[in-house]
């Protein structure tokens, strides 16, 4: 069956051309995904827009500022969760064990 598909080839060629095609196949395939990466790859609205994204704030009045909006939002949320604690009768004490 060998000699029916590379009949005038020696192993010594066949052996060349396999580390030719070895060594030119990643290159090849390397050189393919690097061309025009931006029309090939490109999925239009994957990355949101960062003017939607989380801001970190910087600045140490911002991170003061931050730091107020979210100890507001926890009392706020404890505020809640005690109204209704005491809607289902369920008595909380400053130390966060039920009775």
């Amino acid at each position: 069956m060998y000699r029916r598909f590379f009949g005038g080839l020696s192993r010594t060629q066949l052996e060349t051309a396999k580390f030719g095609l070895y060594l030119l196949t990643p290159i090849c395939v390397m050189y393919y995904v690097g061309l025009d990466t931006d029309r090939k790859f490109n999925l239009p609205g994957f990355w949101p827009d960062p003017a939607t994204l989380n801001q970190v704030p910087k600045e140490p009045y911002e991170i003061q500022a931050e730091i107020a909006r979210i100890r507001k939002a926890r009392q706020e949320k404890r505020r809640r969760l005690e109204e209704k604690a005491k809607e289902l009768g369920i008595q909380v004490e400053e130390d966060g064990e039920e009775h």
